[in-house]
């Protein structure tokens, strides 16, 4: 059992243990185990396992098997099977929200018992929860038919119990889906059991390689199901059972296992090689019930196309005329260019907007009081309302459009309604707001349940666009506080310091039995989490300086979706990346015999990186060779603005319009692990003019001192760190990749090492895998840790001047973007006043320069003299 851990050998044994004794010693169950399912607790089914033993003599039905289908559009479902450990699931979760994904994990029904909170993750996260037997057991087709009952109708009951709903599809491990099962699975209420059309396990994706190979195989359509747990069988078949004697390490009727487990972080990176390759390759996932209702709905859709087309034609033409007869007044109604079927939860821009939406008219005072505080704030909002409310509350409606707000189309279909219905519904809401208020509109929102394919399908056959939103600030548990503050505390938290560019808020007025609290929450949110975004300083505040542009502003969803000066395209189309930001990957050839030489070129580094500190694998002669100064070679009054890591708009933004307001342009080293979350940020960085440079994905250090044996170790092994600096560079390439400074790349080859140590292993990694310069610097500022504005502006000046207040020619400051780092904009913004101050005959004077201009092809840092003649040979740099 080698790999297992001791939590994993716990679950296990207490599994087999719990299925013996339900099985063979039923009903006495250990009754002070929590979760344990006895007689006495919530769990019992005996009366639904009577019912289904009845039902099998007198109608023995079978449930359908749903597999995948063939589909014209790139839609694979996607099953987790097994439950893990809850800190697992939760970054599964995360992941499938970051990547946009839709999952449906089958449960087993003891580690739900035992593990409640984690089906509540899933079900909050809005991700499916099926039935995946008692413990996943395989081989269940030579059980008895009445065994197979009771496992069925036992789990179902524990999921139901769980999570308030009842599970419709039933999945058995590894079993073949005899006449006997079937009949057990319908008597047990199952419609459906589920037969994946590809299983695959956690190791089969370890690296993103072998996850576009498992991707590139697959059929659309299909069912794909992820194994999380090992193949275990608890029981052997008992008719080839002739062990007497168990294994020393073995329980009795427990097989041996098959494979070592992965622990967590492997199956979370799995998982993700996994959802990276699926959004490469251009696949979106569904529920696997998406697949049961289009089994179900394909033959009828077929039917009804030929007239739901001729109805949508004929709803088009009568709209022209309409149009053309009437002088419509829009709400600033989203002219949408991309119909694609996908719901928008951040519009993709780099407009420095976000939007607020409202939902629910049901209280006129709550709309009165939102439109009264929308207009003290200057704020114009997108309200999405139901073809009822348009019925019920005209009125209301009106006032809405009056005080210059858009309106959008709120829909909630029913369980089970067709394509065809859906497409009818938006046709006659859209139809119905245009004669009775004037207002055309593009845009639709499902305000609340989980939004199907279908939906998505008809809101884009129809012309519109799903809007979904990044942030839901309604939450059940608020429904009767009496304060902002108290759902503010609870909705951001002490991580969320503020919004975002195109993120779309929702709020609904209809919710809060304190009628004030939707006004006093939409204020606040603006106060707290938008407005400090800005940089507002005591010599420049935007409400003093009308030059000063870092305010974010709040604007209806449509005006932000057809700006397109801003829009743009997320992840980039691959046909508009350049060969050359494309070929990460392959490096330059490195061999034992140039790697040094390579080295020494390319690697621009810094005083504090010593062969005793912070370099690993080099011999003390090798060091002396590479650089420790960390200055680019040139010969005017250059210094280089460099900040690294990553953060929130509040603290980017800051940093973007100081550089904006100097006209000076810097690099930016990005950490990546959480750029997906953020997009509009990074590309936004990109389309200031800033060069873009990678800061690892994990922001692991190469090597590190290890306090117990007081030596320097490697943290990841070199293909470990292949791997993160690939995918850093794919994350990176996916946002910015055809983004152009001056007609050149927006993105470049320049790494800088994590805390700026490096090891042989980890540039051997580097170089191999495409990246060009390793870029550590002059001064690190330390920024930080800094603790006033005066503390850290001494530092930087420290960093460009000499002692004799001479310009130190070169000098690369090493900065930070992440919200601790909370003088840096204020100080550089000192810095360089100071120095626009200056004469342009003052030989203190520096000019700021980009690192792309200087570190070309041929560049050695290394050969002083061999780069300057380049310098001047070429004209390429900026002096």
């Amino acid at each position: 059992m080698k790999g297992w851990t001791k939590a994993m050998i716990l679950v296990c044994l207490t599994a087999a243990v719990l299925i013996v004794a339900f099985f063979f010693f039923k009903p006495q169950l250990a009754q002070e185990h929590r979760g344990a399912i006895t007689v006495a607790n919530p769990y019992n089914a005996d009366e639904e396992v009577s019912q289904a033993l009845e039902q099998l003599k007198n109608n023995p039905e079978t449930a359908m098997i749903l597999t995948g289908s063939k589909s014209s559009s790139r839609q694979i479902a996607l099953t987790f099977d097994g439950l893990t450990d809850r800190n697992t699931i939760q970054q599964i979760i995360a992941l499938l929200q970051r990547y946009n994904g839709r999952a449906t994990f089958f449960a087993d029904g003891i580690l739900a018992v035992e593990y409640p909170e984690t089906l509540t993750d899933i079900q909050n996260a809005g991700q499916k929860i099926e039935s995946y037997t008692l413990v996943g057991q395989s081989k269940m087709e030579a059980m008895p038919i009445e065994k197979l009952v009771y496992d069925f109708c036992r789990t179902k009951k524990i999921i139901r119990e769980n999570t308030r709903q009842e599970p419709a599809l039933l999945k058995c491990n590894d079993t073949k889906y005899t006449a006997q099962v079937l009949q057990a699975a319908k008597a047990a209420g199952f419609t459906y059991v589920v037969q994946s059309d590809v299983l695959v396990n956690v190791k089969q994706f370890s690296t993103p390689a072998s996850a576009a190979a498992v991707v590139a195989s697959l059929r659309p359509g299909s069912i794909v199901s992820v194994r999380l747990k090992n193949k275990i069988e608890l029981f052997a078949n008992e008719q080839k059972k002739k062990d007497v004697q168990p294994a020393v390490d073995k329980q009795p009727g427990l097989k041996e296992i098959s494979q070592p487990s992965v622990g967590e972080k492997e199956v979370v990176r799995a998982v993700e090689n996994l959802l990276i390759a699926l959004q490469k390759a251009k696949y979106s996932t569904v529920y696997v019930e998406d697949i049961a209702n289009h089994n179900q709905t394909t033959a009828k859709r077929l039917e009804n196309r030929t007239a739901f087309a001729s109805l949508s034609k004929a709803t088009s033409f009568l709209q022209e005329q309409v149009l053309g007869l009437l002088s419509c007044r829009t709400a600033y109604a989203a002219e949408l260019v991309d119909h694609k079927s996908q719901e928008i939860k951040m519009i993709s821009t780099t407009e420095p907007a976000l939007s607020y939406t409202f939902g629910g008219l049901a209280k006129r005072a709550v709309v009165d009081d939102v439109l009264n505080k929308l207009n003290d704030l200057g704020i114009k909002a997108t309200f999405f309302v139901a073809e009822s409310e348009m019925r019920k509350y005209p009125e209301t409606v009106r006032k809405i459009i009056a005080n210059g707000h858009e309106i959008g189309i709120a829909i909630v279909p029913k369980n089970g309604e067709t394509f065809d219905e859906i497409c009818k519904s938006i046709i006659l809401s859209r139809q119905q707001l245009q004669e009775q208020f004037g207002v055309t509109t593009s845009l639709v929102k499902q305000p609340w349940g989980v939004v199907t394919d279908t939906t998505r399908e008809a809101v884009a056959a129809v012309g519109c666009q799903l809007i979904g939103q990044s942030l839901n600030i309604i939450q059940s548990k608020h429904k009767d506080y009496t304060s902002a503050e108290q759902v503010i505390n609870e909705i951001f938290g002490k991580s969320k310091i503020s919004l975002a560019r195109g993120q779309i808020v929702h709020f609904r007025m209809d919710f809060y039995t304190n009628d004030k609290l939707v006004a006093d929450l939409l204020e606040m949110v603006k106060q707290r989490k938008v407005d400090n975004i800005a940089y507002a300083t005591s010599f420049d505040s935007p409400a003093l300086n009308h030059a000063n542009d870092s305010s974010y502003r709040l604007k209806p969803v449509g005006e932000i979706l057809t700006n397109k000066k801003y829009i743009y395209q997320y992840p980039v189309d691959p046909s508009n990346v350049s060969e050359r930001v494309r070929n990460n990957g392959r490096g330059f050839p490195i061999d034992q015999h140039n790697f040094l030489s390579e080295v020494e070129k390319r690697y621009i580094g810094n005083e504090d990186v010593t062969y005793e500190t912070s370099i690993l694998g080099f011999s003390k002669m090798d060091v002396r060779r590479l650089d420790k100064q960390g200055f680019i070679h040139t010969e005017d009054n250059v210094i280089f603005l460099t900040f690294d890591d990553w953060g929130t708009d509040a603290a980017i933004n800051k940093i973007l319009y100081v550089l904006r307001k100097h006209q000076v342009a810097g690099t930016f080293f990005i950490i990546t692990h959480n750029v997906a979350q953020n997009p509009n940020l990074l590309r936004t960085i990109a389309m200031q003019g800033h060069d873009i440079g990678c800061h690892s994905d994990l922001h692991k250090p190469m090597v590190v001192h290890d306090p117990r044996t007081g030596k320097l170790t490697a943290t990841q092994d070199k293909e470990e760190y292949t791997q993160e600096l690939a995918e850093a560079y794919q994350k990176l390439l996916a946002v910015v990749g055809d983004a152009t400074v001056n007609g050149r790349p927006a993105l470049t080859k320049f790494f800088r090492p994590p805390a700026l140590a490096i090891s042989k292993t980890g540039l051997e990694s580097l170089f191999a895998d495409g990246y060009e310069y390793s870029v550590s610097g002059s001064c690190s500022t330390n920024d930080y840790k800094a603790e006033s504005v005066p503390q850290l502006v001494k530092i930087m000046k420290d960093g460009v001047y000499t002692e004799n207040g001479e310009v130190k020619k070169g000098a690369v400051l090493v900065m930070h973007m992440t919200d601790r780092a909370a003088y840096t904009a204020m100080s550089l913004d000192i810095l360089l006043t100071a120095n626009e101050a200056k004469p342009d005959s003052d030989p203190s004077k520096f000019k700021v320069g980009r690192l792309s201009d200087y570190l070309i092809a041929g560049y050695s840092q290394i050969d002083r003299k061999k780069t300057l003649q380049l310098v001047h040979s070429s004209g390429n740099l900026q002096k």
